[in-house]
């Protein structure tokens, strides 16, 4: 079923989606979902009568640096799950697209098996599918940077650094894409973004010729007292080598 919707996949006779797809869709750290997933798991082993493989099986997946990371694949009850924890707009939305590709995947399964369907009629299908899940996901995206620009207006009003960095660590959190205004952000801002250290970003952010000289400016960013402060073009430069960032452990 590779040619069917490409987001679907079979394992073990059961239809699933990996995790790294549910957390772009929900607009969530994939870190942070395993983390909520593996809690669900420890939770379900103390009831006798669950069995967390029912809903989630672990799998893997290799990055750019060749190592492996743990990765979950949901099946139909393990999305309703994850879409359960969520509230408002992004549970409905989340719903919605898991509930309509699963269901378009099962149809065209089962028209293929009965050979009603040509190869193009299900190439069309796929991209129509295709450009509905993408839809859904730039709305979400979008929804969720309207709320981050507001929590960045809040904070380039505050006078004290702290608050400011907890409203702008706040709105980092939140971001599913590189917010158009810009940026002033701390390497523990970055750290947060990515999903490693503040020590780790300093150190890449040598590497990657994204720091100035103490006291001085560049491009990417600028020094205020003993704190250097990243723009969002140093941002975007962190995602793209996040693999790698994450794959560095000397830290």
């Amino acid at each position: 079923m590779e040619n069917q919707v490409e987001i679907i996949k079979q394992v073990n006779d059961q239809e699933v989606m990996d995790s790294r797809d549910v957390a772009k869709m929900i607009g969530k750290r994939h870190t942070d979902l395993v983390r909520d997933i593996r809690r669900y798991i420890s939770d379900m082993s103390q009831n006798a009568k669950l069995r967390s493989d029912d809903f989630f099986i672990e799998s893997s997946y290799q990055a750019g640096t060749g190592k492996n990371y743990t990765c979950y694949l949901l099946n139909k009850q393990g999305c309703e799950f994850v879409a359960n924890k969520l509230t408002g707009k992004k549970g409905t939305i989340f719903t919605a697209t898991y509930v309509g590709l699963f269901n378009e995947y099962q149809k065209e399964h089962n028209e293929a098996l009965d050979g009603h369907l040509l190869k193009d009629e299900l190439a069309i299908r796929k991209g129509e599918l295709e450009y509905h899940r993408d839809y859904l996901i730039q709305m979400e995206r979008q929804n969720a940077n309207n709320e981050v620009k507001n929590l960045i207006s809040i904070a380039d009003r505050m006078e004290n650094r702290h608050d400011r960095n907890l409203i702008l660590n706040e709105a980092l959190n939140k971001s599913v894409m590189p917010v158009a205004q810009p940026l002033s952000l701390s390497a523990t801002n970055v750290a947060n973004q990515i999903g490693t250290s503040p020590y780790n970003v300093g150190k890449w952010g040598q590497m990657l010729g994204l720091k100035a000289p103490r006291g001085e400016r560049c491009r990417y960013g600028y020094w205020q007292d003993d704190r250097y402060y990243y723009n969002e073009d140093a941002l975007q430069i962190f995602l793209d080598h996040r693999d790698d960032i994450l794959g560095d452990e000397d830290y």
